[in-house]
This record gives C-alpha cells, sequence and structure tokens, in this order.
C-alpha cells in the first residue's frame, strides 16, 4: 500500500510538473509570438477589393499616416492610438467599416470593406451624384473607378441623405431586385422616380418607356416585364412601341 501511495504522488508531482513546464513554454511562446512591442510594417486588407476599386492599399496607408507625416512603422504599439487611425480612414466614405489591430507577427493589421453601389443617383438638387448601397446608404463617386450601374433620377431625391427610412424600404427593395437579376440589370439603364415614388424605366433598347408604377407586387410586375421583353419585341419589334405599363395587375399595356 505504502508503495502505491508513493507511485500516486509521484505520478501528481510529474503532471504538475509538466503543467508547469507548459505554462512556461506558453509564456515563451508568447514572447516570441509577440516578438517585438514596435511595428513591423503596416499590413491592409480590403475585403471586396475584387468587386469595386474605389480604394487601393497606397490611399489606405495614405489616410492611417496622414499622408505620411505621421510614420507608424517602427513606432512602439503603446504610442499608437488604434480608435484614432480608424478615424482617419473612415474619412473616405467610400470604405464601409474598418478595423485596426495588433498582429502576432509586429503588424499594424488595417481591414477595410468598401461601400457596393447597386444604384448611381443623378441628384436634380445641385448636390453633387452619389452611389447608394443595398442598405440605403448614400456615398459619394471616386475618381479612380466609376461602376456600371443602373442610374437614379428624378425629384423624388431632392434634398434625400439615405434611403434608410421605413418609407422607402419597397423602392430599396425594387432597386436591388433589379441588381441581383443578371436580365434586368442589362436591360435597364436609368429609372426616373417621381415625388410620388412611382417609376418609369429607361431601357437599354428600344424608343419606349416602361410604366411601373409605385414599387408594390414586384416580383409579378417584373415577371410581366421578362415576358414582354423575351416574347412580345422579338415578334413585334424592338421599335413597335413607345409606352409599355405593366402599372396594372395582370397586364401589360403597349402603345
Amino acid at each position: 500500500m505504502e508503495k502505491n501511495f508513493n507511485f500516486k504522488k509521484i505520478g501528481k508531482w510529474i503532471m504538475a510538473g509538466s503543467a508547469l513546464i507548459a505554462v512556461v513554454v506558453l509564456i515563451v511562446f508568447s514572447s516570441n509570438t509577440f516578438s517585438t512591442d514596435r511595428c513591423k510594417k503596416i499590413e491592409i486588407k480590403i475585403k471586396n477589393a475584387n468587386e469595386q476599386f474605389f480604394i487601393d492599399k497606397e490611399e489606405i496607408e495614405k489616410l492611417a499616416t496622414k499622408q505620411g507625416r505621421d510614420q507608424l512603422t517602427g513606432r512602439l504599439f503603446e504610442k499608437i492610438d488604434l480608435r484614432e487611425i480608424e478615424k482617419r480612414v473612415l474619412k473616405n466614405k467610400q470604405i464601409k467599416t474598418c478595423q485596426v489591430f495588433r498582429g502576432i507577427e509586429g503588424n499594424l493589421n488595417i481591414d477595410i470593406e468598401q461601400h457596393i453601389p447597386v444604384a448611381r443617383i443623378l441628384m436634380s438638387d445641385g448636390r453633387d451624384d452619389v452611389y447608394v448601397d443595398s442598405e440605403g446608404y448614400f456615398f459619394p463617386l471616386s475618381e479612380r473607378y466609376s461602376a456600371r450601374i443602373v442610374l437614379l433620377s428624378g425629384e423624388y431625391f431632392r434634398n434625400l441623405p439615405s434611403l434608410k427610412q421605413k418609407r422607402q424600404e419597397k423602392l430599396l427593395n425594387f432597386i436591388n431586385l433589379i441588381n441581383n437579376d443578371n436580365f434586368l440589370r442589362a436591360q435597364f439603364t436609368q429609372l426616373d422616380i417621381n415625388p410620388a415614388g412611382n417609376i418609369t424605366i429607361v431601357p437599354l433598347l428600344g424608343k419606349h418607356t416602361v410604366e411601373f408604377g409605385a414599387p408594390e407586387n414586384i416580383q409579378n410586375r417584373l415577371s410581366r416585364l421578362k415576358i414582354f421583353y423575351r416574347q412580345i419585341l422579338p415578334v413585334q419589334g424592338w421599335d413597335t412601341f413607345t409606352h409599355v405599363s405593366v402599372k396594372y395587375d395582370g397586364q401589360v399595356v403597349c402603345k
């Protein structure tokens, strides 16, 4: 019994020693992983860089460093204000989100996500044109890149800061449906929207315009429009009609 007790005791000592060694190794590993208290380099990742080209890594670094006036590489991390750098980068309104953090290799990581536009709004109130994203945010155009997307026009947008309000939800859903449908996105070049929210569609081909009306019963009306473009126009001719309406349920009215 005495022998068994000693073996158990020794076994406990070995386990305790192993645990202690593991802790020491972990501390050493962590120390080596965070091998420097200074910023080695700036590492920038743009989440959706292959979808839009509004901004590049060089411009992000310029924003982060105040055009090179605030040197970050080589600085102690305790002297770097990560939140301040995020604010600097977000001054570019094409950027949707920005996260700045210290990487395990001693890098300063800057991860950003761009806004992805679903339409361009042609402002009629003296303001510069803007893009709108799928969530209804307005953001400015870019000098570097012009997105090929549907145009929005009309008095509806006068003095409007965004499409984020509840009353604009159906219109935003309509715009998103057009943007996500390859056929309709290629067919429609412009949506003109009056102050009441009624939509007139200007297509790429043909001499007609499409009276869509308010963004109600959207899927049904778009289905009738697809029938019109795929079955009626190829037979009747693309320049036969000047006015098409799907405003009324169950009908495609052509003039």
